[in-house]
């Protein structure tokens, strides 16, 4: 034999390896002919306990007693651990339900959608289980906040009347301004106008107070409070006017001082003569001592946020910084379209100033769900319509089994149905698992969990239920299989035309295969007939049903060929 002939055949053998791993139940016994090594498998196969082991890992059902080469693959023989072999009830094969004589015995009767996988290959793929558990479940949300301004607490600074700006105190942005400093001084002929009449009014009310017409005095009077709620209207304290009156004068330029502290983020006033009229915004001060944190919250987040609900403030760029604590004060009722987020709002004292506008801050929420049945994030497989788990329901059969799934929090997910208390679901090697119960069809029956059928029954249709008899578990090659045939009410269905293909989809560079053979009738409902199986693998298996020339229906189901 060439070379390259030597390489074919090696890559074959590795091929069948592979797809014997992924498929297989037990383990099978490979005869490499050509190679001296078949007596000494037979004899491994028959070994006594207490002897070292060594098997293949590319095709764990060659095994030796010495630490040799494997004769399919030339792979190095790893040592097989001791583990606790688990009994095999007869009828136990993988993909398939036991027989009913064991169901008798008080054991587990598998359903028809659990798949069976040894304990020694559980152990093999690394299959671990936990219990289900109910546990009090805190969900932790974090996102990304941003400090912003009390908007409750901006003030914009105008002027009251047309006039010029002389001198500037506040002249540059970032000043902290506090309450009664002065902005600017203005000069306005409004103003001095003004002082002028109000000076007039009291020299008129000096001279005419001792009138006796008591309305002539009383006039003088009217003027002088006229003129001064004139001035104090244009934002002209009482400082300033008792000056006016005390040196009897106008003045031509008067200050404009701040209402209020804060923080001057915008500026308009500038030295020397700048025309100022009153819709001009001279002045923008923010008040500082208290300040908003605005986090942003994903739309699927938002059913566990509420106003009230305590959130944790972090600073990731000052370690030594203590966190803040406090409330959300508003829960803002739109979202963003770009981000798909959501605005929340905290607020916050800031005495020494130490939040400062734009600084990014981290959240954290923390969201009580109470006592829930939990299980880890592991153990739940999603589909993106489903969520579902397999259960152990122990002696090697696992239940793919849907739940509902109530949320995550702390590393689990809170179950709202499909799960007990105390029931045992894997934690991992779910993916194998799931590859292993899609190949055996596992899922046909899942959405009729009403209907009970007993093992060999393939799925009802809507007019039709079909039983394989036998083969149990075919053999490579010609088997013989034999069917019974019902319609829906139960009735057997007689003198049809009932034909079987089974199917293999490509696995990698092998091509499909597919198998044909038409049954004949033997007994009211039942047929039979001869089918040659390729090779040992679970075949998709059809059944088609046609009775005087018109399809009745056609069933899947699978045959396992060991």
């Amino acid at each position: 034999m060439s070379f390259k002939s030597k390489s074919r055949w090696r890559r074959v053998g590795v091929s069948l390896g592979l797809l014997a791993l992924l498929t297989g139940g037990g383990f099978y016994v490979w005869k490499w002919k050509g190679s001296d090594d078949q007596s000494a498998v037979e004899k491994v196969n028959s070994h006594q306990s207490g002897k070292d082991i060594y098997y293949c890992p590319m095709h764990p059902s060659y095994k030796s007693d010495k630490p040799d080469n494997c004769p399919v693959c030339s792979m190095k023989l790893v040592k097989m651990e001791a583990a606790p072999r688990a009994e095999r009830q007869p009828g136990h094969q993988h993909g398939m339900a036991r027989t009913e004589s064991a169901a008798t015995n008080g054991t587990y009767s598998p359903a028809g959608n659990s798949i069976f996988i040894s304990p020694q290959r559980q152990q093999m793929i690394g299959v671990q289980t936990v219990p289900v558990n109910v546990m009090p479940l805190t969900k932790e949300i974090r996102a990304v906040g941003k400090v912003a301004y009390d908007e409750t607490k901006v003030t914009h600074i105008h002027t009251k009347v047309t006039g010029y700006i002389e001198e500037v105190f506040v002249d540059f942005m970032g000043k902290i301004v506090k309450r009664g400093d002065p902005l600017f001084t203005i000069y306005s002929p409004d103003l001095v106008s003004t002082q002028e009449e109000y000076l007039l009014a009291l020299r008129s009310r000096n001279t005419l107070k001792n009138s006796s017409f008591d309305w002539v005095s009383s006039g003088s009077q009217s003027l002088v409070e006229a003129a001064r709620q004139r001035l104090r209207l244009w934002d002209i304290r009482d400082e300033e006017i008792e000056t006016l009156e005390r040196e009897g004068k106008p003045r031509r330029t008067l200050p404009i001082y701040s209402p209020v502290n804060g923080l001057v983020t915008h500026r308009a006033a500038f030295h020397h003569g700048r025309f100022v009229s009153p819709d001009m915004d001279l002045y923008t001060l923010v008040d500082l001592s208290t300040v908003w944190i605005l986090g942003d919250i994903y739309e699927y987040e938002l059913p566990y946020v509420k106003t009230g609900q305590p959130v944790e403030i972090e600073f990731p760029y000052a370690s030594e910084t203590k966190s803040l604590r406090g409330k959300v004060t508003y829960l803002y009722p739109y979202l963003d379209p770009k981000t798909r987020t959501a605005q929340i709002r905290m607020e916050f004292p800031n005495p020494n100033f130490q939040l400062k506008p734009d600084m990014f801050v981290n959240l954290r929420l923390k969201v009580s769900l109470g006592p829930s049945l939990a299980v880890p994030e592991d153990a739940v497989l999603d589909t993106g319509t489903e969520q579902y788990v397999f259960v152990d329901r122990g002696e090697g059969y696992l239940e793919p089994r849907p739940v509902k799934a109530a949320g995550e929090a702390m590393g689990y997910i809170a179950i709202r149905s499909g799960l007990s208390a105390g029931e045992r679901v894997v934690t991992a090697a779910n993916f194998i698992l799931d590859s292993e119960s899609r190949l055996k069809g596992a899922f046909a029956n899942m959405g009729v969990p009403d209907k009970k059928q007993t093992p060999g029954t393939a799925g009802p249709t809507e007019n039709l239920r079909v039983e394989i008899m036998e083969p149990r578990v075919a053999k490579v090659g010609q088997n013989s299989i034999r069917l019974m045939v019902r319609d829906a009410a139960g009735n057997p269905v007689t003198d049809a035309d009932v034909d079987v293909a089974l199917f293999m989809p490509q696995m990698g560079s092998m091509p499909p295969m597919t198998s044909r053979a038409n049954l004949k009738p033997m007994k009211p409902g039942e047929y039979q007939g001869e089918v040659d199986i390729p090779m040992a693998w679970t075949w998709q298996t059809t059944v088609s049903v046609k009775k005087n020339g018109k399809p009745m229906g056609s069933v899947q189901t699978t045959i396992t060929a060991r």
